[in-house]
């Protein structure tokens, strides 16, 4: 789509832009010059950002037959809907997610719920609708997605359903009784609802929602330290788990210890947005909504009322968790922003020789960007041939074929981190922690921790294994590995004093979730503190 949008584009004999397109692009450029300052740019951001913003342009130049189009996504719903209903009646294995009773084709039920939100205000679109079968499909694809949406038990999509439904009913059905009332005391008492709702859903998952507290203080102290610019894209993943473990440093009696886990997104969009981009990038986002609204005013219309019901919807999502993360999402809040600024006008026009220098030069970056996709694309499919190669015990075999991708991978945190943790099996202690290092900046969490420690406690570098083991306990308090791997580091030193203590500790640690492993350890801490 993006490479179309492109083609359109270079038919035309001068190039033009609006506000928003130009407002978009330089947010993009911004990102990517700070992504390089700060280390953290990817090749799928780049890629990404861009190919959405051609997409932008495509939709708003692009007159398109909008009824079937919104009828395709609720088809779209529907199918996913019925397969994690189906799921749910245990009709299909859930192959992507087997912990979970419902989850769709997705890894967790966040995802699923987020694909079907962003689907829920087309199915009201042919609700709407005067004839009859379209009424009908609007009306059983609604209920199935709402349905689908309570039984995945995601507090967010739920929160998102109920706000476009009300917003729905109110404005499209002129409910009775409703219509004596403001504007505000309409939108005061929707507010009223959405927090009593919360109210009831936060002690549904008391101990889910106290978990994003303690991320979002940690988040704040981040936005506080780089309030301007953010720490830059993929920022978060980076950063936050030595925030998480500098706070339990600070605080080791406090009651979030318990809750703490590996953190990859602070369930907040916007949070995200000023961890990430800072307060520059958060004002060119709200430029953009105000933009967004103006022109939604000046051309409301059937069509643009269902896409900003849709980014509504989405808006409220973003507040409880990550819907951004997935691209289908993305593609629709792209095409729903640009349905609703079709009839935005040109702010500039590229004089004609400008315009024939930049035509070919764009097509060749583009034509390069998709060859790049095309190469990326192959290179993750090979990775996940060779890493199941490596767990049939092929690791050694298969080693020279991760050299082979690390050039094109190098900025994959997760293809670094796979790679170091082979070498650290066949025990290239040394090569492991040079890749181990790359990895923990461009993202860090306590396994990346464990696997530095043990790098080094092999290599006979004790003081930085323990420096390490410690960074892994403190970002997670809850676990028993990082003490008892300390423990066993100290005996194999010979500090047995020091041992014992952490003994004590792993002995009448309380456990968040009981196993065998950790049965076992505290057995094992239990038989060395008899021996003292």
């Amino acid at each position: 789509m993006a490479v179309l949008a492109l083609v359109v584009k270079y038919k035309q004999q001068k190039l033009s832009l609006s506000a928003t397109e130009i407002l978009v692009g330089g947010f993009l450029l911004l990102t990517n010059i700070y992504g390089v300052y700060t280390g953290s740019l990817s090749l799928e951001w780049i890629i990404s950002g861009w190919s959405l913003w051609l997409f932008y342009l495509l939709v708003r130049m692009e007159t398109v037959s909008v009824e079937w189009l919104f009828a395709g996504l609720v088809l779209i719903g529907s199918a996913q809907a019925i397969y994690g209903l189906g799921q749910y009646m245990h009709w299909f294995s859930n192959l992507a997610a087997p912990n979970f009773r419902i989850s769709g084709s997705f890894e967790n039920p966040a995802g699923f719920a987020a694909v079907l939100s962003v689907c829920f205000p087309f199915a009201l679109f042919l609700l709407a609708k005067k004839k009859l079968y379209w009424k009908l499909t609007g009306g059983l694809a609604a209920i199935l997605i709402s349905g689908a949406v309570v039984l995945s038990q995601s507090r967010a999509g739920v929160i998102a359903i109920l706000v476009m439904g009300g917003i729905w009913a109110v404005k499209a059905l002129y409910i009775k009784g409703l219509n004596r009332f403001s504007n505000r005391t309409k939108i005061v008492g929707g507010i009223v609802l959405v927090v009593g709702l919360l109210v009831v859903l936060y002690f549904l998952k008391k101990d889910s929602a106290d978990g994003r507290l303690l991320i979002w203080q940690c988040s704040a102290r981040m936005i506080a330290d780089r309030s301007l610019l953010g720490h830059g894209a993929g920022g978060f993943q980076r950063e936050y788990m030595l925030y998480q473990a500098d706070y339990f440093r600070n605080h080791p009696a406090s009651s979030y210890a318990m809750l703490a886990d590996i953190v990859k997104h602070p369930f907040n969009e916007f949070v995200l947005l000023l961890v990430e981009h800072g307060l520059v990038g958060a004002l060119l986002v709200g430029l953009f909504v105000y933009l967004l609204i103006r022109e939604y005013r000046k051309n409301k219309n059937q069509e643009t009322f269902y896409a900003m019901l849709c980014l509504s919807g989405i808006a409220v999502f973003a507040c409880f968790s990550y819907p951004l993360g997935y691209p289908f999402v993305r593609l629709i809040v792209v095409f729903s922003a640009a349905l609703i600024m079709q009839k935005e006008p040109t702010v500039w026009q590229s004089p004609q020789r400008v315009t024939a220098v930049l035509k070919p030069v764009v097509l060749v970056v583009c034509v390069g960007l998709l060859a790049l996709t095309c190469k990326m694309f192959y290179n993750e499919y090979y990775w996940n041939t060779i890493a199941q190669q490596s767990l049939a015990g092929e690791t050694r075999r298969v080693l020279p074929e991760y050299a082979r991708l690390y050039p094109w991978m190098n900025r994959n945190g997760l293809f670094l981190y796979n790679y170091a943790a082979e070498l650290n099996y066949i025990g290239e202690w040394k090569k492991s922690n040079e890749l181990m290092t790359e990895c923990s900046k461009l993202y860090n969490d306590n396994d990346i921790q464990l696997i530095l420690a043990d790098n080094y406690q092999q290599m006979k570098q004790y003081a930085e294994a323990e420096k390490h083991l410690k960074m892994a306990y403190d970002m997670i308090p809850n676990r028993f590995i990082p003490l008892y791997r300390l423990a066993k580091l100290y005996q194999q030193q010979g500090k047995n004093g020091q041992a014992c203590k952490l003994a004590e500790i792993i002995t009448t640690k309380p456990e968040k979730v009981s196993s065998m492993d950790v049965i076992s350890i505290k057995a094992e801490m239990a038989e060395l503190l008899k021996q003292r």
